[in-house]
């Protein structure tokens, strides 16, 4: 028999108690520091647990980024909400293998946007500077953009307060330059960013959204310039939306 203080056994037992403390508090979530209260796993750990079970589906940030709630979509398969890095990596690869263009799946670290997952098509010429792990000012580049514009209002004020001295060293952009991004984002529905995370090319994004309207996950597809004309990009659009249904 396996001793109870292995680490093992005893990894999992604070991971299914950080589940069962967010499932118990229902639709109002809970903060970083009422699961350490409830748990008594000290906060660091918390956070570091949260991380991944968002990672994975079973948690999400509320509308409230300091708040995390139960995924109860991740266990009935609710279409809306069911996703996480490992069903989507298949999507990613499908997008990047029709459009011959890199592909990307990013979620939200803080201020920044993170890569959780990228594709490199066929095209000879493809976007290479974005790699897994990648994180940039949230906004920057499509994916990242999608996902900001897809955030309460609040957060996206705070985003944009955190990123100002930064946002300049991409393309000169400013936060009154992105806040048109955000407006054109959320009237079209999807994102575009031309020579700003990397000069001389253009991706467009999709937003993953959670039940409550915000963004969990974002896609991209990025490309050279020349080859992503309005109409390029409105089908790589499509397609995206397209592939995202398949997996509901």
């Amino acid at each position: 028999m396996m001793a109870t203080g292995d680490s093992g056994p005893k990894t999992f037992r604070r991971g299914l108690q950080i589940l069962e403390a967010l499932w118990a508090a229902g639709d109002e979530g809970l903060r970083i520091t009422d699961i350490a209260a409830l748990t008594g796993i000290q906060r660091t750990t918390v956070y570091r647990f949260l991380s991944v079970l968002v990672e994975q589906g079973y948690a999400l940030p509320a509308a409230d980024d300091r708040v995390f709630v139960f995924n109860y979509a991740h266990f009935v398969g609710n279409p809306n909400t069911a996703y996480s890095v490992d069903r989507l990596k298949p999507v990613v690869a499908r997008i990047s293998a029709q459009t011959g263009d890199s592909c990307f799946l990013v979620r939200r670290e803080g201020a920044d946007s993170l890569c959780v997952h990228r594709e490199v098509g066929s095209y000879p010429l493809q976007v290479l500077a974005v790699t897994i792990g990648h994180t940039q000012p949230l906004g920057v580049g499509a994916a990242g953009l999608a996902l900001l514009a897809n955030l309460p209002g609040d957060d996206i004020r705070q985003i944009l307060v955190a990123n100002k001295n930064i946002l300049p060293k991409f393309g000169g952009m400013t936060c009154q330059q992105m806040e048109k991004l955000i407006e054109s984002t959320l009237e079209r529905g999807w994102s575009a960013v031309g020579n700003a995370a990397v000069p001389g090319v253009l991706g467009v994004g999709v937003p993953i959204l959670h039940r409550s309207g915000h963004a969990i996950f974002a896609i991209s597809v990025s490309s050279v310039m020349d080859r992503m004309p309005l109409k390029r990009q409105r089908s790589i659009v499509e397609l995206i939306k397209k592939e995202l249904a398949s997996v509901v």
